[in-house]
């Protein structure tokens, strides 16, 4: 190949290497301090002469001293390509470094998981924050998934120039912002959180629009029984969570808080299997008359029993349900079995009224109401052999929604109980308007009533307000004769409890029963 053309290609190889510095160089230094910038202009103005003076000894030698030209060609060339190389590989290392400044990272490969375990690995004493932001959907509708990060990114800035501190690393992802600081402190922690907390709340201006941020942040300390980033990451999700569950917005990592949480993820696995696999069962117990402890009926309460023996209370699997949209195929369930269970009782001549309890959810969603509907269209159960169940909190959430399924159950013959009544604290304007049968006593003012204690005058006004509203009353968690005898003096009108049963499953409770109408037999014609 001719010398000249060499020469050429190699010159236009140094043009091309003096464009990739330059961009290399903007990339470098559009973000960093001013004096690194002057530094780098410097050393690009020094390549910048080098290369005009290249030229012009093309233009003054022509191709005369070929050797020498094309040396400096290459010298100048692969000078340029090694500083490309330096850029490029300081810009990578940048990204990942935090030992002598705050960084803020746009973190999809997490990152900072990275930190954590070499932390762990190195001793350190360090905390970890999250913030989670809880309206990020509502603000992705109302924007879009750019513009959000786009808040994201800024509210991780705010939080950078809050902490202003060398030794913290702040990372951005999704919905989230991590602090990966060196604190130990839980009062120091907890004061920092609150200023990062009031100054996110604050609204971000972005684009004309005022967006407002919900966070919920959650705080763990490194301790020696972490093995891993995993496990402490797996912690402040569990302190997110805890805040949230418990209405706050800050809060740390315990390990009681832990345990529950892995409970309640061991029931919601369960709670997957065991509808479909029909694995409840239902106990009764019975509901008498407190003149003559005659029977009057019995409450349907759900189990569930374990393939190792034990049981899974209701109080501790029903909220769990409620929670992640598993109640409605319990309650549908429940109403099924108890309607076929009213039948067994009708064939032993035990014709008497079962209540059920219904949740919050049942009471907003007209799939209950359609079914119990259906059921009696088709004659599959008579609706005054049904008692429902609501709690107090459960009307009061939402009286209007209230007032219009609860007149319409009534329409359809069902009696209705408010249950767990004086623990949610309705006004007498909201009994008035309901359309209700029953008053049942919760059983924490039952089991701690005496004559002249605050509880003993909450029931006896709550047996005469009942009265006065043509409702009968039911008193819960009659224990002993003692409790029996004040209710019965106080007139209520049904008690339930172990004084007059535990809960039986339902042959038990048909054998249970029959003895008990033979009993009665027995005294009557003595």
């Amino acid at each position: 190949m001719d010398d000249g053309v060499i020469l050429k290609l190699l010159l236009f190889a140094n043009v091309v290497s003096l464009v990739l510095l330059s961009k290399g160089v903007y990339e470098l230094v559009k973000n960093n301090e001013l004096s690194k910038r002057i530094l780098t202009y410097i050393l690009l103005f020094i390549y910048f002469i080098g290369f005009v003076y290249i030229e012009n000894m093309i233009l003054e030698k022509g191709l005369k001293d070929y050797v020498d030209i094309s040396m400096l060609i290459s010298v100048t060339f692969f000078t340029q390509l090694a500083f490309i190389f330096i850029l490029t590989t300081n810009k990578i290392a940048k990204t990942v470094s935090n030992n002598n400044e705050t960084e803020i990272i746009t973190n999809k490969v997490k990152i900072y998981k990275t930190l954590i375990e070499d932390k762990i690995n190195n001793g350190d004493l360090f905390n970890l924050t999250k913030i989670k932001i809880q309206n990020y959907r509502t603000l992705i509708e109302y924007s879009s998934d750019k513009t959000f990060n786009s808040i994201l990114s800024y509210a991780s800035l705010l939080v950078k120039k809050h902490r202003n501190d060398r030794n913290v690393s702040i990372f951005y992802d999704n919905n989230e912002i991590i602090i990966i600081g060196n604190l130990t402190n839980k009062d120091k922690i907890n004061n920092i959180a609150l200023d990062v907390y009031e100054l996110l709340i604050q609204p971000i201006k972005m684009k004309g629009k005022n967006f407002i941020l919900q966070p919920i942040i959650g705080n763990v300390i490194y301790s020696n029984d972490i093995d891993n980033a995993d496990e402490m990451l797996k912690r402040v999700d569990i302190a997110c969570y805890k805040a949230k569950k418990l209405g706050l917005v800050i809060d740390f990592y315990s390990e009681n808080y832990a345990q529950s949480i892995n409970d309640e993820v061991d029931i919601l696995s369960k709670l997957v299997h065991a509808i479909p696999n029909k694995e409840f069962e239902l106990y009764y117990q019975p509901i008498v008359n407190s003149i003559d402890k005659t029977l009057h009926g019995y409450e349907a309460l759900i189990r569930w029993p374990q393939k190792d023996g034990s049981m899974i209370p209701p109080d501790k699997f029903i909220s769990i349900a409620e929670k992640n949209n598993y109640i409605k195929g319990i309650t549908q369930w429940v109403v099924s079995q108890v309607a076929s269970d009213i039948i067994r009782l009708k064939n032993d001549n035990l014709n008497f009224q079962v209540h059920i309890n219904i949740s919050t959810l049942d009471l907003y969603d007209d799939d209950l109401y359609n079914q119990l509907f259906d059921m009696v269209a088709n004659k599959h159960l008579e609706p005054s052999s049904m008692i429902l169940e609501v709690t107090e909190s459960a009307l009061m959430s939402d009286v209007d929604a209230a007032y219009l399924m609860l007149s319409k159950l009534s329409e359809l013959g069902f009696y209705i109980s408010i249950d767990d009544f004086g623990t949610g604290y309705s006004s007498l304007s909201l009994l008035r308007i309901l359309a209700f049968n029953q008053i049942k006593i919760d059983q924490s003012f039952i089991r701690n009533m005496a004559v002249g204690n605050s509880d003993y005058a909450i029931v006896a006004s709550t047996i005469y307000l009942a009265h006065s509203l043509g409702c009968n009353v039911v008193a819960e968690g009659v224990e002993d004769e003692h409790l029996f005898a004040e209710l019965q003096e106080l007139g209520c009108d049904y008690v339930q409890g172990y004084y007059i049963s535990k809960p039986q499953d339902i042959d038990s409770i048909i054998n249970w029963s029959l003895k008990l109408i033979e009993r009665e037999k027995m005294s009557a014609i003595a």
